[in-house]
């Protein structure tokens, strides 16, 4: 529109130009600018659908480029000659209107000599362009292999039976995660699935007999190292999600201060039925979770914790001291079916959605006849049963 535009003004004199305007209906103008605007619409809409790799690759150029090129170098060169011959007939006949034309005819072929510059260098601005664009796709399909590489590599060391092998695993994904931000919701899940691989704890250490002692070390000494051993690749596990899931930003900063290098942002964990051995999420700040049916058999911290989209803690079971003391759920948290064995506290816990409880019991006393305080949210009412548990009731 814009070159057909320009060869109007070329060739069309101010009066015609204002004459063709005025006559133009306002409508059917309307309804051009509108198909217009709609095709460029419809082709951004189209470039952006398009796959990334299918952008990546440079298109060919096709025959009407050279038609266009071409019809460009002649209209400049004609529009050009339409322009300046008309004025050397008032000049005098002989020799200066010959010469004059001979300009004419120079300044025309300049012109259109400078439209096949503009050409030339629109077409080495694109060369350019194409080029660095596969240097870009060369060095990001090398940068990908190696991602993969190193990715294989270290669920290859999570499979091994040693271990040693095991941690560097673990770390190696954590490096890969802290440097490839688009892989860290895989890595978060390789961890976590890790995680939820069954898993016994070793036996807590209590005095014995020297009998005993030497029957252990006997027969299940191997066992107990091996679990000792597993028991270490697990608290590394949870250490690194600790590393990176937590944001220990103040709530009322975290839009204008900029997060910590190591936090990573978007997160979102699944530990279904995992056996979790020491969990300390102070300030958790992820987009989603599920411990759905699981075990924590040590303390579980989440005080300070936000959970955005949503949090499932239905069939867990506590066995150890819980925190939620500060947390908060922006959308629903379930509670069905969990167990708090051991002191629950939920103080200043918040819950916009509110909280999904039926069927959650709590320990009250111990076999002892010790009293469990707890600590529940508002809304929140036990109602104690005989065999010195109490169901959470809404009140």
């Amino acid at each position: 529109m814009v070159a057909a535009g320009l060869l109007a003004v070329a060739v069309l004199s101010w009066d015609r130009l204002v004459n063709l305007a005025a006559h133009i209906p306002l409508v059917p103008l309307v309804i051009v600018i509108g198909a217009v605007g709609c095709a460029v619409a419809a082709d951004q809409v189209y470039k952006r659908t398009r796959t990334e790799r299918q952008r990546r690759f440079a298109p060919r150029i096709r025959w009407w480029w050279v038609v266009l090129a071409s019809a460009a170098v002649l209209a400049a060169v004609w529009a050009t000659t339409a322009l300046l011959l008309p004025q050397t007939a008032d000049t005098q006949p002989g020799s200066e209107t010959s010469k004059q034309r001979v300009e004419v005819v120079r300044t025309a072929l300049a012109a259109g000599a400078g439209v096949g510059a503009a050409i030339t260098v629109l077409l080495a601005f694109r060369r350019q362009h194409h080029h660095e664009e596969a240097t870009e796709r060369t060095e990001y399909d090398a940068s990908e292999r190696r991602i993969n590489e190193l990715y294989i590599k270290a669920v290859e060391q999570l499979g091994s039976a040693q271990a040693p092998v095991r941690l560097g695993g673990l770390y190696t994904l954590e490096r890969l995660g802290q440097a490839a931000a688009d892989h860290r919701q895989t890595i978060v899940d390789v961890i976590c699935a890790y995680l939820r691989m069954p898993y016994m704890p070793p036996p807590p250490w209590w005095p014995v007999s020297r009998f005993r002692r030497a029957a252990r070390e006997l027969i299940g000494r191997k066992a107990d190292n091996q679990r000792h051993q597993e028991l270490q690749v697990r608290n590394t596990a949870e250490l690194i999600l600790l590393a990176h899931l937590c944001d220990y930003r103040p709530p009322d900063q975290r839009e204008t201060t900029p997060a910590d290098a190591q936090f990573w942002d978007g997160m979102g964990i699944n530990l279904n039925h995992a056996t979790l051995t020491y969990f300390d999420f102070n300030r958790l700040h992820i987009t989603w979770a599920s411990f759905a049916h699981a075990t924590f058999t040590s303390q579980a911290w989440f005080q300070c914790a936000t959970v955005t989209d949503g949090a499932r803690f239905d069939g867990a079971t506590f066995t150890s001291y819980a925190s939620f003391d500060g947390a908060t759920f922006n959308y629903d948290a379930r509670f069905d079916s969990a167990r708090f064995t051991s002191i629950a506290s939920f103080d200043d816990a918040t819950f916009n959605h509110g909280a999904s409880r039926t069927d959650a019991r709590a320990l009250l006393t111990t076999p002892d006849g010790i009293p469990v305080n707890h600590a529940w949210p508002t809304g929140w009412e036990v109602q104690p049963t005989a065999d010195g548990w109490g169901t959470l009731n809404e009140i």
